[in-house]
Formats: structure tokens, C-alpha cells, sequence
């Protein structure tokens, strides 16, 4: 054997026999040579042998000619995937390398945000402005998520009836008799129900009174920014309608949150809650109370319960709210969601037929 042989670059285990014409990397055998190490570099080779084959043979039927040309255009598609997967395992790598030592229990959300690329941040913002989008769902979906998931205590019927709901605000004796005379607070009233709706489904717990220390906090910061005449002290706000109601909410909702499907669920919800049920509780002296509008009342009086000014005024609210006032105000809540449920139908409907004129 020639002292000049040398061992196949590729498997290292034989002599190599063969040259590539392309890297000029010795290797010994075809096996070599098509194995993943050299494909690359075998691929290309192929691609061009089919290609001069197709060329230099014009003598080929057209039905040969296209079986070839179909074989070419799948190798390159194959080619195309199989870079794309190595680009993204590459990534996936990386970004595994950059949490693999981090303790996620103990790292706070902003934490975890400044650990992320720009174009990761970018991602990830754009997938929840569409919750639709197959990352939103992925990552709405996970195992976590539905477990640390509570459904609003109203949504569940089961749930409103047991002690599992909060319990309904005790007015003092003095206030129990609604006095006729005063200003109507019915819309202040709906406004408080609409923000406790979003804000008990935003950090996605059952009841307030149940929520930790931090999702307490964000609920009130929460109240705070929608309902400003409940946490103020000196505000005299009365809201005259229940468009007065929308339009404020509008204004106070993130910009990208105000959709018309989002703004028909927390009117629905306030509806819910406000409408007596057609089995009531009856107190002593006759009157009928609306025990859902007072548990949701009385949970947000338990989040104020260190407040004492809001504390106050939402006793007040309780105290003016009557049966029959709470089912007009249903009625009319249920009446502004179909509106804005129809707006929805209505924009997916033309969605669909410009894209069917589109197609």
C-alpha cells in the first residue's frame, strides 16, 4: 500500500480511495460520500448531475423529462426544509442555553422580559394583539395556564349558589330601605360591574376576595384607572347613561383591547350579575334583593375593605339598588352586547367575502 494513502476524512476508520471533485475531501466509499457529513457538499453534486442530465439529453420523452424536473423540485424543497430545521433547532438551542439555569418560580415577569430579544419581545406582542394566532393558542393553551385558570364565579351557576361565591354585602339597617327620592346611581353602578368583569377575568381569578396579594393590588391599581369616581375621594362624577358608560370605558380600555367582541363580554357579564334571579331571597320587611349584584358588590367592598371612603360608596350603591331597577338595567346591558355582537358577525362576514373576491 502506498505510504502516501490516506484515511477517509469522512469516517475516519477506512483509506480513502476517491477524491470530491467539489471540496476535494478524500473519502473511501459511496456511503461515505452520500452520508450526512459530506451532504452538503453530495447534494449539490446530485443536483447538478440531474440538472446536466436533463440538458444533455434532449432524445428523453416529455414524460421523462417532467419526472425528472419533478424529482429536482423536490429535492430542492427538501433541501429548503431541511435548513430551515437546522436554523431553527439552532435557535431553539440558544434560547434554551439562556433560561436552562434560571429558577422561573423565583424570576419576576419583567425579569423574564429582559432576558428576551427585541425580535422575541416583538413576537410575542404580536401574538397576543391576535388571540387567535396559532402561537396565542399554543401559549393560551398550556397545561399551566389551565391550572392556575379560574372562570368568574357568575359564569357558573353551581358556583354563584355555593359558598365558593362571595358572600352577598350586608347593608346596615339604616340603609335597607332604598330611598326613592335620591339620585339614581344605576349607571355608576353598571360602570363598577363592567370593570369588576374585566378586571376579575384579566388576572383570571374566581373572585376577589380569593385573589393573592399581588393580583389584589393590580385590581385596585385596575379600579383606580377605570373607575376613578369610585376611588376618588372628592369625586362627584354621575354618570347620566349607559352610553356615557361605554364611551368612558373606551377611554380608560388599552387602545388594542377595546374590540367590540371584548366590550359585548363584560356587558353581558355586568347584565348577568345585575339581573335577579326568579328565586330571591326575601328579606323581613318584604323587599326583594339582588343577591348576584350583591356578592360581586360585596367583593369588591372586601378588596376596599382598608379604604374606608370606597368602602362607603359601595355600601352606598347597594343600598340604591332596587329589583326592579337591577332588571331594567339587565335589559338594557343585554341590548347594547347584541349590538356590539352583531357588529362582530357583521366584520367577519365581509372579512370572508373580500377574501373569497380575493381568492
Amino acid at each position: 500500500m502506498s505510504s502516501e494513502a490516506t484515511t477517509c476524512a469522512l469516517c475516519r476508520r477506512q483509506f480513502s480511495k476517491y477524491t470530491c471533485p467539489t471540496c476535494n475531501v478524500p473519502y473511501c466509499s459511496l456511503a461515505c460520500f452520500r452520508s450526512q457529513a459530506h451532504a452538503q457538499c453530495s447534494e449539490t453534486f446530485y443536483k447538478k448531475e440531474l440538472e446536466d442530465d436533463i440538458r444533455g439529453q434532449p432524445s428523453k420523452t416529455a414524460q421523462e423529462r417532467q419526472q425528472m424536473m419533478e424529482l429536482l423540485k423536490r429535492f430542492e424543497e427538501e433541501s429548503a426544509e431541511q435548513d430551515d430545521l437546522g436554523e431553527e433547532d439552532e435557535a431553539d438551542l440558544e434560547f434554551m442555553s439562556r433560561f436552562q439555569d434560571l429558577d422561573l418560580d423565583a424570576t419576576s415577569a419583567d425579569q423574564l422580559w429582559t432576558l428576551l430579544k427585541p425580535e422575541e419581545r416583538e413576537r410575542f406582542l404580536k401574538a397576543m394583539e391576535d388571540p387567535s394566532s396559532g402561537l396565542a393558542t399554543e401559549l393560551l393553551a398550556s397545561k399551566e395556564l389551565e391550572r392556575e385558570k379560574h372562570d368568574p364565579w357568575w359564569t357558573d351557576d353551581a358556583l354563584s349558589s355555593s359558598n365558593l361565591a362571595p358572600a352577598p354585602l350586608q347593608l346596615p339597617d339604616s340603609l335597607k330601605k332604598p330611598n326613592l327620592k335620591a339620585t339614581p346611581l344605576i349607571y355608576n353602578i353598571c360602570y363598577v360591574l363592567v370593570a369588576y368583569s374585566y378586571i376579575t377575568r384579566h388576572i383570571s381569578v374566581s373572585t376577589l376576595s380569593g385573589a393573592s396579594d399581588s393580583d389584589a393590588e393590580t385590581a385596585r391599581d385596575l379600579f383606580a384607572q377605570l373607575t376613578p369616581f369610585l376611588t376618588s375621594r372628592t369625586s362627584k362624577t354621575l354618570l347620566p347613561s349607559l352610553d356615557s358608560v361605554i364611551t368612558d370605558l373606551h377611554s380608560r380600555l388599552p387602545p388594542d383591547s377595546t374590540s367590540p367582541r371584548l366590550v359585548a363580554l363584560l356587558l353581558r357579564d355586568a347584565a348577568t350579575i345585575l339581573r335577579p334571579a326568579f328565586v330571591v331571597e326575601v328579606e323581613a320587611d318584604g323587599a326583594e334583593t339582588p343577591q348576584n349584584a350583591l356578592r360581586a358588590l360585596g367583593d369588591i367592598h372586601s378588596l376596599f375593605a382598608s379604604q374606608a371612603h370606597v368602602a362607603h360608596k359601595i355600601t352606598f350603591y347597594a343600598a340604591s339598588l332596587t329589583k326592579f331597577v337591577a332588571r331594567l338595567a339587565a335589559l338594557e346591558l343585554d341590548t347594547a352586547a347584541k349590538v356590539r355582537e352583531v357588529e362582530v358577525i357583521s366584520e367577519t362576514s365581509l372579512i370572508g367575502e373580500n377574501t373569497s373576491r380575493l381568492i
